[in-house]
């Protein structure tokens, strides 16, 4: 008898070094470490790149390592092992369905399943570069919010 697939799940930011990684670390940890296949990629990505100091120190103070990881560029192939994509923007959507219109069905925004609307950043998760650690709590938060209404869905 086949062993059911195990779902693969797809976060797409800009760098691929602070929100993306963060989400992977935290669908881990909510889902279990082996509940799905998780992947992470960047639109404007340089290859390589460890996850920016402040995004390692707030995954810290969940209890989260995400010091291991390396930024990479999105390319077709993880789309289509993908079975569900989630971009932090409306511009990482657009730019996934841009570039690859065969997956567009695939691609949602994170922040969909975050149900506090009344935020100015609503549907997206802002990008936290550049700025200080008060930046990657709050997206940490809206990130951990949204992953824990999705998780039902995924």
């Amino acid at each position: 008898m086949n062993e059911p697939k195990t779902k693969t799940v797809l976060f797409v930011c800009t760098g691929n070094t602070c929100r993306s990684p963060m989400a992977v670390g935290l669908l881990r940890k909510l889902a279990g470490p082996d509940t799905y296949r998780i992947l992470s990629a960047g639109t404007g990505a340089s290859q390589g790149v460890p996850p920016s100091l402040y995004a390692k120190e707030v995954m810290e103070e969940e209890g989260i390592d995400i010091s291991g990881h390396r930024s990479q560029m999105l390319d077709g192939n993880m789309l289509e092992e993908a079975d569900t994509v989630l971009v932090m923007a409306e511009t990482h959507r657009r730019r996934v369905t841009d570039w690859f219109r065969s997956y567009a069905a695939k691609v949602r925004l994170l922040r969909e399943f975050d149900p506090v609307k009344d935020d100015p950043d609503y549907p997206s998760i802002p990008d936290p570069m550049g700025q200080g650690k008060e930046a990657y709590v709050k997206c940490k938060e809206m990130i951990k919010r949204s992953l824990e209404r999705a998780i039902h869905e995924l």
